[in-house]
């Protein structure tokens, strides 16, 4: 029953999350299974690490998937940046090495910290734009009659909005 209700956690969490939000969810999902497979590779045990090591490049894989769909520069270091961290799980997996382990971790977890930096900074943006919003909103105009004047209609529709992708 509990399983049931958390894994309706998480699909509503992820049914709700912008892209950023997605992004990170990976990375907390990558690092918790890292650092699980972490602990089997610094015991030695290859049957310990192995399927958390498995899930670990699994989402590794799909963050690479996430940044191949465009080619600026961003995602481009992106893209080099998860492929190194592919090369060392795939190090760990084959000869068990504890420096990649830890190579992928350290990476992982700075990704995650940024990531938590730009979600953060997003959230504040968009709470920063709703609050001078708000105000404008709050007050019931009654429109006037203009004249015609053959100017751009669409000139006064006011365009914002904030937009992130991953």
């Amino acid at each position: 029953m509990t399983t049931d209700k958390n894994r309706e956690y998480l699909e509503a969490r992820v049914q709700t999350a912008n892209s950023a939000q997605l992004h990170m969810m990976l990375l907390d999902g990558a690092l918790r299974f890292a650092r699980e497979a972490e602990k089997g590779v610094l015991r030695g045990e290859e049957l310990a690490y192995h399927t958390p090591l498995m899930r670990t490049m699994d989402i590794v894989e799909e963050l690479l998937a996430g940044v191949r769909h465009s080619e600026d520069d961003l995602n481009e270091k992106l893209a080099s940046l998860y492929t190194f961290v592919y090369m060392r799980l795939m190090s760990v997996y084959v000869n068990g090495d504890k420096q990649m382990m830890a190579e992928a971790l350290r990476v992982l977890e700075f990704q995650r910290e940024t990531w938590r930096q730009a979600v953060d900074k997003l959230a504040a943006d968009t709470t920063a734009e709703a609050k001078t919003e708000a105000p404008a909103a709050a007050v019931k105009k009654t429109p006037s009659p203009k004249p015609h004047l053959g100017g751009n209609a669409m000139a006064d529709i006011p365009v914002g909005g904030l937009s992130f992708e991953a």
